[in-house]
């Protein structure tokens, strides 16, 4: 049985847009805890540079990957033989420009992970900034460059792919390493605390809000019309995606209005709350994290298949 190359590359491509999530998660995350003295906050600095490395060297390995790998699509020949067909893409193509300044941004990203040492916000925003480059890029490579590179359909793109991985990133970033089990915490640890929840709801529901904005553009866009939502692959694809972004806005939402209220009143003042209060919050958090997980794999099939219109 032959190597299916298309399934691979969607598996590469959800596991690179999964990595930029991860660096933006933890971009972010830093910029939040800031000069924050607490021992909370210190705790975590270590942690969340640790994890915006691993990102970058993920996303730079996922994205040479996948351009050998269309490259070996797109020229009919072996993986093993997909050399000289990689070059070509990297020279001649749209595509490969596209790659080579996203491979950039990558790189200029890393730059940024590097000095996360650092406790100055400038690092986080160069990271930011370069991955920003890089979703652009992404863009120039999907649907929405058909009207060109600096159009209305692309820039929409652009930010939903930018809001996407910063709604990811910072639920995997929150439940996987700033909100772990922390024994006798001070007053200024629960206020520290508090703020990063409350930072982070606020960007979730920021960014959620302008994914539905530009979501509902782009498959308005795409479909030509809601009468194709169903009856073929793009539209069935995009119903599975939207089910699934619904289901996590759902289990944000229970988490703002019924499980923060009654924790962070008392913590952001610095006194204790219930600790079942935060335990709930990050097994919803988790929840809402595997939710998003099988979103960016569905996205990176859907990136790949062609919308009603350009089928006919």
């Amino acid at each position: 049985m032959g190597l299916d190359l298309q399934a691979v590359q969607h598996l590469v491509t959800a596991l690179l847009n999964l990595a930029v999530a991860l660096v933006t998660g933890a971009s972010v995350s830093r910029l939040w805890i800031g000069r924050d003295v607490s021992r909370w906050a210190d705790a975590r600095r270590q942690s969340v540079c640790k994890a915006a490395l691993a990102g970058v060297v993920v996303a730079l390995a996922a994205n040479a990957v996948l351009l050998w790998l269309e490259s070996a699509t797109m020229a009919e020949v072996p993986v093993s033989e997909a050399a000289g067909a990689t070059w070509s893409m990297l020279t001649s193509t749209h595509l490969g420009l596209a790659w080579s300044i996203g491979m950039f941004g990558l790189a200029m990203a890393t730059v940024g992970t590097c000095m996360c040492g650092d406790r100055s916000q400038s690092s986080a925003l160069l990271t930011l900034a370069s991955l920003a480059v890089f979703w652009y890029t992404r863009s120039m490579v999907s649907h929405a460059a058909s009207e060109g590179d600096f159009s209305l359909p692309l820039l929409a793109d652009w930010i939903h792919l930018g809001l996407i991985s910063l709604w990811v990133g910072e639920v995997f970033l929150a439940g996987g390493v700033m909100l772990r089990a922390t024994e006798n915490m001070t007053e200024a640890d629960r206020r520290a605390r508090a703020e990063y929840v409350a930072s982070l709801s606020s960007s979730a529901t920021f960014a959620l809000s302008g994914i539905f904005v530009t979501g509902l553009y782009a498959s308005w866009r795409n479909l030509g019309g809601f009468d194709n939502l169903v009856g073929n692959s793009y539209g069935n694809t995009l119903v599975a995606k939207l089910l699934l972004v619904g289901v996590a806005a759902m289990l944000g939402g229970i988490n703002r209005f019924f499980v923060m209220p009654p924790w962070l009143a008392p913590e952001s003042s610095g006194n204790a709350a219930p600790e079942v209060l935060p335990m709930r919050f990050k097994r919803i958090l988790w929840i809402e994290a595997l939710v998003l997980l099988a979103v960016v794999v569905l996205a990176a099939w859907l990136a790949s298949t062609s919308p009603p219109g350009e089928q006919m």
